[in-house]
């Protein structure tokens, strides 16, 4: 299952690339984006990694704050659209790669900061990514995750639809089951905050030192 729904992702998101900025439905997303993307508080010294970034926005947004910004998608599409959009960003960077396979292509506490946004949901193995997450974080690096809530109703009745007809799709959590996964590898302060009457969560940890 893990590698036809990773192909199925690639698919669908190569084609939303070339139009994914000028789209009704991710311009809506953009706006949960920012403010995943503030909870991170982003500092000169940061090494910024946005984990499934699309076509860049949040590493583009980044990249001011921090010494360095990165993204990783699986989609080629998307990382063509994001290397053009941030032409002229010296220190923004984007990499093809896959949370499906073992591990991600950076090395251990790489990172200071770390986001993923509205892509949670389509990684095949979630549990493990959260520990790569945890490994390429250096001690007191800051993680939010922000994706659609799973204690809301609505949200749940979505989640059986997309598991049904989008093969891309691996399900929406309930933020307290991050939470319990996020502690279990290191990370800690964790809190969760939702916004879109409560459809939409924003988890927050820092991890360990």
């Amino acid at each position: 299952m893990t590698e036809r729904e990773t192909e199925a992702a690639r698919e669908h998101f190569d084609r939303w690339a070339p139009t994914y900025e000028r789209d009704r439905a991710a311009r809506r997303l953009r706006e949960a984006q920012t403010t995943a993307l503030a909870a991170l508080n982003l500092q000169a010294q940061d090494v910024f990694l946005d984990l499934g970034c699309g076509t860049g926005a949040a590493v583009r947004d980044g990249a001011g704050a921090v010494k360095r910004a990165v993204g990783i998608d699986l989609s080629p599409g998307m990382i063509a659209e994001a290397r053009t959009l941030s032409n002229g960003l010296r220190n923004a960077e984007f990499v093809l790669g896959d949370v499906s396979q073992d591990r991600l292509p950076f090395e251990d506490q790489e990172f200071t900061a770390l986001l993923c946004s509205t892509a949670f949901h389509h990684f095949p193995q979630p549990s493990r990514t959260i520990g790569e997450m945890a490994r390429v974080l250096a001690p007191g690096g800051r993680l939010v995750i922000a994706d659609a809530n799973a204690d809301q109703l609505v949200v749940r009745l979505l989640d059986a639809v997309l598991r049904r007809f989008q093969p891309s799709h691996v399900g929406f959590r309930r933020p307290s089951r991050l939470v319990g996964e996020l502690q279990a590898v290191g990370f800690q302060g964790t809190s969760v905050t939702t916004i879109w009457m409560g459809g939409y969560a924003i988890v927050r940890a820092v991890r360990a030192g």
